[in-house]
């Protein structure tokens, strides 16, 4: 089985984060978020990884590579033009064209169960199955209707029993639906999900386990959140001590320092004496904290350089940013040495 990962699009909702990173290079609990579907995928044996490619291509293959690292074989499609779900899918034909595969979207973190869905696809005889997820009272998920049997649904008549659902951006599609995708741009839902739903051989799987979707900012932070204080079973780098401390071992921390939990503290960072760090802090390989720095709810991403006595709260440094000493930095994203107010936190 395959699976095909989408990573071309521009990450807009992510702005300013995603000015000079790729939206699947986003980094949770100090791992890109392609990096974490990777490893979900490598633990239910998937050997062969297609990924779409078009906003900051290189930087998407200069960390991946051939996926040697998870014992597979990756593949890239590079769009000069955006070609939407279905015609990306198409692009790929002739490599998909033998077995089902996985469709998943790298805007999200999770660790549902991807074996009980392709189980439960390959008994209903379904032409694709949506993974779905308890719906959220938010106005960027529309819900899913699916009838009892398992059927996603077009319409409701009277007396039908209905559960709602959010599509989770993963799903598993039979080779045969490439061929009603015709070629150029073409949008997953009006070209496949639609008509399939409509000639009832389109089903959705509840999954069990964490999902979210972190395509916005509010949504990232608090993925961040969930990770760090234990809500999910994705894995963290770094030694666990006490409830939700992690550390790296390179870690270089005075003994004063005082850190609280939940935290995460990654490789090669320095954190110098009387500084607090956490609660709900993220801290990035290779940042470097002066002494006295309070950090809380926030996330630094690789080689930060934070001043004396600097103070952060509900904050997110991006990559190699340097902080003077002094500076209280409070709900703004601090970026190619601008910071940007955060609303909505």
């Amino acid at each position: 089985m395959r699976a095909f990962l989408l990573a071309a699009g521009q990450g807009t909702r992510l702005r300013p984060l995603t000015i000079t990173k790729p939206k699947a290079l986003v980094p949770v609990a100090n791992q890109p978020s392609i990096i974490r579907l990777l490893d979900l995928l490598r633990s239910y044996g998937i050997e062969e990884i297609f990924i779409n490619l078009h906003y900051l291509p290189e930087e998407i293959k200069g960390v991946i590579g051939g996926g040697s690292w998870w014992g597979t074989r990756v593949y890239y499609s590079y769009e000069p033009e955006l070609l939407g779900t279905a015609g990306a899918i198409k692009k790929i034909e002739r490599f998909l064209a033998d077995d089902k595969f996985l469709v998943v979207n790298t805007d999200i973190t999770t660790d549902i169960d991807l074996a009980g869905a392709i189980e439960f696809h390959k008994k209903t005889g379904a032409r694709a199955t949506l993974i779905l997820t308890a719906p959220e009272q938010d106005p960027d998920y529309q819900p899913i209707g699916v009838s009892s049997d398992g059927r996603i649904m077009t319409g409701k008549t009277p007396g039908d029993k209905v559960r709602n659902g959010v599509y989770t951006g993963i799903g598993i599609f039979e080779p045969s639906v490439i061929k009603v995708i015709p070629a150029g741009y073409s949008s997953l839902l009006d070209s496949v999900l639609i008509p399939l739903a409509s000639e009832g051989s389109l089903y959705a799987y509840f999954a069990e386990g964490y999902w979210t979707d972190i395509g916005r900012i509010e949504r990232y932070i608090q993925a961040n959140k969930d990770l760090i204080s234990g809500k999910t079973r994705l894995p963290i780098d770094g030694r666990l001590v006490g409830e939700n401390i992690w550390f790296d071992e390179t870690a270089e921390i005075d003994l004063t320092v005082k850190v609280e939990e939940p935290t995460l503290i990654g490789k090669d960072v320095c954190i110098e004496r009387g500084s607090t760090i956490g609660p709900y802090a993220v801290i990035g390989g290779g940042c470097s904290i002066g002494p006295g720095v309070e950090i809380s709810n926030s996330i630094l991403w690789h080689g930060c350089s934070i001043g004396a006595s600097s103070s952060i709260e509900n904050t997110i440094i991006a990559d190699l940013q340097a902080v003077p000493p002094g500076q209280r930095l409070k709900r703004v994203i601090l970026h190619s040495e601008i910071a940007e107010p955060i609303f909505n936190i």
